[in-house]
């Protein structure tokens, strides 16, 4: 992540007025709440003790003033949960100890535009935007320079498609700004056999 972007992630403050979400953090990373969340975040899983909150969630949650996290009753702002979390998932052999910040910054700039997103539902490293109360849009999250593979393309756009799914591929520069490409299939046909070349357009 750039140094201009921290710096912005640095000045995150909470909003006046707003009646703030309580979390109460987890060993994991993730966290648990039993407040209203009021649209502000759409966690996956509801147990007997509450929402259990992603840990990007949770990040959007206090970079954006609408809550409050405490470990073990010690209050955590927004930097000094960041700093927590991702050495909780230091050595977890997770994607997303690998691509936090993008996620993060994905899920933020979807969120802004008023998308309702699910974290991680389907396959790790994927964000899903809900549309009238049905999934519609799958976003892979990578990182600009990360390499991803012509087959591994293939079969996530594949996945995709047999789940009925619209697929997108979400690239985060090194600004911390986010391209997106959504993945389509092309049937080229060879002199022996027909192959597939899958592409991506750009949509933003």
């Amino acid at each position: 992540m750039s140094l201009r972007v921290s710096l912005i992630f640095a000045f995150a403050k909470g909003v006046p007025g707003t009646t703030l979400i309580h979390i109460e953090l987890l060993e994991d990373g993730s966290g648990l709440t039993k407040s209203d969340l009021k649209g502000t975040v759409f966690p996956k899983r509801k147990t007997d003790e509450g929402y259990v909150l992603h840990p990007i969630e949770i990040a959007y949650l206090l970079f954006t003033g609408k809550g409050i996290a405490f470990y073990k009753e010690k209050e955590l702002s927004f930097i000094d949960y960041i700093g927590w979390v991702l050495r909780k998932l230091e050595g977890c052999n997770c994607p997303l100890e690998r691509t936090f910040w993008s996620m993060f910054t994905v899920y933020y700039d979807l969120r802004k535009r008023n998308r309702k997103v699910l974290v991680e539902v389907r396959r790790d490293g994927t964000l899903i935007e809900v549309r009238r109360d049905k999934w519609w849009t799958e976003y892979l999250v990578l990182e600009e320079g990360i390499v991803i593979t012509v087959n591994d393309l293939l079969e996530w756009v594949e996945e995709v498609r047999a789940n009925d799914l619209r697929g997108v591929v979400a690239v985060v520069d090194r600004n911390g700004s986010v391209t997106y490409y959504e993945a389509s299939k092309v049937y080229l046909k060879g002199p022996d056999r027909p192959s597939v070349i899958d592409l991506l357009s750009s949509i933003s």
